[in-house]
């Protein structure tokens, strides 16, 4: 199985350079590399793809934080201009996967949690006909609070209902903030799964990241922490999947040691 990780991690350790940063995590087994766009601030697209290549890391995924669901029409549909300029660089640099995971305002009643649904879906599906030709897969993924409308397993599997070639990235932490069973959330939702964030937490009562859950929790080490990773694992092997597995670690400080244990975990368990 192959392994991708958000390369911003490996920037933000005390590597001489970015591209020895990157050859780093190549020996450790990630040939794949997942790009925030948050970070095309510092590093254009093609200039990132420069430090992959040198690395010999190919560039995977771009996920895009734009809130294409936004109130405001001309926020929205501004958005869609930019993401769909992605998509152009995204294809001469033959990356393969469009994650959205816009920062959207949260609903504070029903009325938006379904007018926020509404938007979000006639967003992407602009989007996807944008990108309909290419190779490009648009994809969504499971957010960590229930005041979205792309959080809970039921609005997802909706959302994904309503776009046929939507695909769908399971992260594996995000249905434990709000209180669902990423196990049954995996049942309901693996016909669409083109991709896995492997991603783990545990208790800490003064961790800097609050979500829905009473104490609070920060991310660890994979494979150390209360998400079921090996089990789902499991299913995913059982079921055939060939997608690839993102290590992911949201934590208030994430350490060298931290990626290495999570990259040789994920390694030992898909035999890499």
């Amino acid at each position: 199985m192959e392994l991708s990780m958000y390369t911003v991690y490996a920037l933000n350790q005390n590597f001489p350079s970015p591209v020895e940063a990157l050859k780093h995590f190549k020996k450790k087994g990630i040939d794949y590399a997942d790009i925030v766009d948050t970070e095309l601030e510092e590093y254009p697209l093609h200039i990132y793809n420069d430090f992959l290549q040198e690395a010999n890391i190919k560039a995977h995924a771009l996920i895009s934080m734009l809130d294409i669901a936004n109130f405001d029409d001309k926020v929205t549909n501004r958005n869609i201009e930019i993401v769909k300029d992605y998509i152009d660089q995204m294809e001469k640099l033959e990356m393969k996967l469009l994650m959205l995971a816009p920062e959207v305002k949260f609903a504070q009643c029903k009325s938006d949690m379904e007018r926020m649904q509404n938007l979000f879906i006639e967003s992407l599906d602009k989007i996807i006909d944008y990108a309909r030709g290419s190779n490009i897969k648009v994809t969504i993924e499971n957010q960590s609070v229930s005041t979205r409308a792309d959080s809970r397993m039921k609005d997802v599997r909706y959302i994904l209902d309503c776009l046929p070639e939507l695909g769908f990235v399971l992260d594996c932490g995000n249905f434990f903030c709000i209180n669902e069973d990423v196990q049954e959330a995996y049942k309901l939702l693996k016909d669409r799964v083109v991709h896995v964030h492997a991603k783990d937490w545990e208790f800490n009562e003064y961790g800097k990241f609050v979500r829905e859950n009473i104490p609070r929790f920060d991310g660890v080490e994979l494979g150390t922490g209360l998400i079921p990773l090996r089990e789902i694992f499991k299913a995913l092997k059982a079921d055939g999947y060939t997608g690839k597995i993102n290590l992911e670690i949201n934590a208030g400080k994430i350490t060298l040691d931290m990626l290495d244990g999570s990259a040789d975990f994920l390694r030992s368990e898909w035999n890499v």
